[in-house]
């Protein structure tokens, strides 16, 4: 591990000419074997029958149950005394679901080889332990979902993760083979460098942030020539969107207005759950070699029968889905229902109704001139609505409640522009937007 951050360390630092070379050094030499086993193992796995890969999943879970009962302080009160047995599904789900809040306090009990954390989508800190192995089995999984729209590990891409650069707008990361732009930076006062990156360089493929990747192509918009927009058609074989859900309008501009393909996936920092979009059947589809999902009550849980210094067994992501299984009862694809269990508000009566139907289940003529909508709630039954609005569009608080269709809606509702939308610490865009997001940037 320690070479591997050494490794990134120097590769950071290096230009493209040379750093070009670097990123083709293969991963299986700088991840080691688990890269290997799970890069050969994933194809393999898929070509199973629903009973074949209904027994591998058993066997992980009777390693990771067992080995938790024994050796866990935490899952040794939880489960009790006698050894468990998983012979089928029904078996694994009369174990109990564990919380965010149980996790907490089970970090303080626990140790590992890497303490990470994540702040989620609810704004509420968390830290766990993964061990050793864990990125190892992350890039096996991320690069199988990627060639699945032509990726070979090597390709030339841009990104937009949050990164901040420091007053540079992009910087060639040699470790993934990147450019990485500067999220904080308008991409229209900078086309010039985005003209040179597509002009000069080899790029295949557009990862980021589902909103900073629309953002991208928003601000770029009205200063790209035909044939700039052309080339950037022509180069960016899919646009990869990473860890936010991404919202109907932003897909439909980026496939319609940019006619540029795009897949996204659904995974959490706890790396008990990785899935791929797949439009054929209808929702994320998850990768069950990498940790179970199942579906709760309509809570996706997830369980990481891979790490032996923290196991997570039945989390509760808390996130709403509806999920379809297979023969055996192995889940076989999940949509998500209303995103995050926390995206809902409270009207005047009490009613938690969710953000999903309220703002995109509706036709706001506000999206016409909108380039983002967020949402506050500092009490019950008032809705404060954030708009960043198009380059160049004014439009006065009481025309803007016009072209928010309230009808129904028992909320007392206000308005403010924004210049810029309000993201999170690590640059990602919430719907809904919480007292620290508020605070941090000071908006009243």
């Amino acid at each position: 591990m320690k070479i591997l951050v050494a490794f990134k360390r120097v590769a950071e630092k290096i230009p493209y000419p040379v750093g070009r070379v670097v990123a083709h050094i293969p991963y299986s030499l700088r991840l080691g074997r688990t890269y290997s086993k799970y890069s050969k193992f994933l194809p393999l796995f898929e070509s199973f029958d629903p009973f074949e890969k209904n027994n591998f999943v058993i066997k992980k879970l009777n390693n990771i149950v067992q080995y938790a009962q024994r050796n866990i302080p935490f899952y040794k009160e939880l489960y009790g005394k006698g050894i468990i047995q998983i012979e089928k599904m029904s078996d694994f789900e009369e174990l109990p679901i564990i919380t965010r809040g149980e996790v907490r306090n089970y970090t303080q009990r626990a140790n590992g080889a890497m303490l990470l954390n994540t702040g989620g989508t609810s704004g509420e800190p968390l830290s766990f332990y993964v061990d050793n192995q864990a990125w190892a089995r992350e890039w096996a999984h991320m690069h199988y979902i990627w060639a699945r729209k032509g990726y070979k590990v090597g390709d030339l891409m841009l990104t937009m993760l949050g990164k901040n650069l420091f007053g540079h707008f992009y910087r060639y990361n040699a470790v993934h083979n990147e450019f990485r732009l500067n999220p904080y930076m308008d991409a229209g006062e900078n086309i010039n460098h985005v003209r040179l990156l597509f002009e000069r360089y080899p790029i295949s493929f557009f990862q980021g942030y589902p909103s900073s990747i629309y953002n991208f192509f928003r601000e770029i918009e009205p200063f790209v020539d035909d044939h700039l927009k052309d080339l950037i058609r022509q180069k960016i074989r899919c646009c990869l969107f990473s860890s936010e859900y991404p919202l109907p309008y932003m897909t439909r501009y980026i496939s319609a207005d940019w006619m540029l393909d795009y897949i996204s996936w659904y995974g959490h920092s706890e790396m008990c759950i990785l899935a791929y979009e797949d439009i054929a059947e209808g929702g994320y589809v998850p990768l069950q070699t990498y940790g179970l999902a199942e579906v709760c009550n309509g809570i996706l849980c997830g369980t990481s029968y891979n790490n032996f210094d923290m196991p997570l067994i039945r989390y509760s992501t808390g996130d709403l889905v509806e999920g379809f299984v297979d023969e055996t009862g192995l889940l076989r694809s999940f949509k998500v229902t209303q995103g995050r269990s926390g995206d809902y508000v409270q009207d005047k009566n009490g009613r938690h109704l969710s953000l999903t139907a309220l703002i995109f289940g509706r036709h706001h003529l506000i999206f016409n001139h909108a380039d983002f909508v967020q949402v506050y709630q500092r009490v019950p039954g008032e809705l404060s609505i954030f708009v960043t609005l198009k380059r160049g569009i004014n439009i006065v608080q009481t025309d803007m409640s016009q072209m928010f269709d309230t009808r129904d809606a028992n909320f007392q509702f206000s308005f403010r522009t924004l210049k810029e939308p309000i993201l999170t610490k690590s640059g990602k865009l919430k719907l809904l937007v919480s007292d620290s997001d508020i605070n941090a940037i000071g908006v009243a």
